[in-house]
């Protein structure tokens, strides 16, 4: 029993050790071997927390060894998937019971797309030059931000919340999704909302939006308007 402690405590070290920047306090966390990647796509209820590290690195967890062992970690084409293994490929029901995560140390990013539930957090400031977010079918984001171009195409319930800095912000957003970015400070937006889609945003030089089908925008800050349109329900105002 005194060796079989030992070995645990030694391997959930060894994962700790890993990722430096970041104390995973995860007995279930297993670390997977992948190669090189610059973006993520993780999806089916898995909640992702990344951190910048000095090295490209993963580690996955769940409630039971079977269920951590459906999570499937590949990188395709420079993109890190993540996802459970389901026969339909759709977000299982029990995932909540199942506590899936993983765990991401990377040296640089431009590209996430969180789907199917997943959830994915970044702890400290993500930074990069130009970067794709995209959420769909109830994923959610959270994050703090310091990137020059940012492209945002969210859908299907999903729920983004970004602060920090962005000098320009390309967001489109429908059926039902939402952007809370009241505390993320841009320069430039060009924003399209529509089918219930809403987004809270601060604007400081220029802003270009387009609402229709009941998309709302709702923004703050001393940009100058550059182009407003509205149809079917529409709404654009000032908070």
């Amino acid at each position: 029993m005194k060796k079989t402690f030992l070995f645990l405590f030694l391997f959930v070290g060894l994962i700790t050790t890993s990722f430096a920047q970041k104390t995973i306090n995860d007995a279930n966390a297993e670390k997977r071997t992948v190669g090189s990647f610059h973006g993520i796509d993780v999806a089916t209820g898995i909640q992702l927390t990344l951190t910048k590290g000095d090295a490209e690195e993963v580690a996955i967890s769940a409630s039971e060894i079977e269920f951590r062992d459906k999570i499937v970690t590949e990188v395709v084409n420079g993109i890190l998937r993540i996802h459970y293994e389901t026969k339909s490929g759709a977000i299982n029901k029990k995932n909540e019971s199942k506590h899936l995560k993983a765990y991401v140390s990377y040296k640089s990013l431009d590209l996430l797309h969180v789907t199917t539930g997943a959830e994915a957090n970044v702890d400290g400031i993500l930074e990069a030059t130009t970067f794709e977010l995209k959420a769909n079918t109830g994923g959610l984001v959270k994050a703090e931000l310091n990137i020059g171009t940012l492209t945002v195409d969210q859908n299907t319930g999903s729920k983004i919340t970004l602060t920090g800095k962005v000098d320009k912000l390309d967001a489109k957003g429908d059926t039902g999704s939402k952007f809370n970015g009241e505390d993320l400070t841009t320069n430039t937006c060009v924003i399209k909302m529509s089918t219930g889609a809403g987004i809270y945003i601060s604007v400081e030089k220029e802003l270009t939006v387009k609402a229709d089908t009941g998309g709302y925008i709702k923004y703050k800050g001393n940009a100058g308007i550059r182009e407003i349109k509205t149809n079917t329900g529409g709404n654009v105002s000032k908070i």
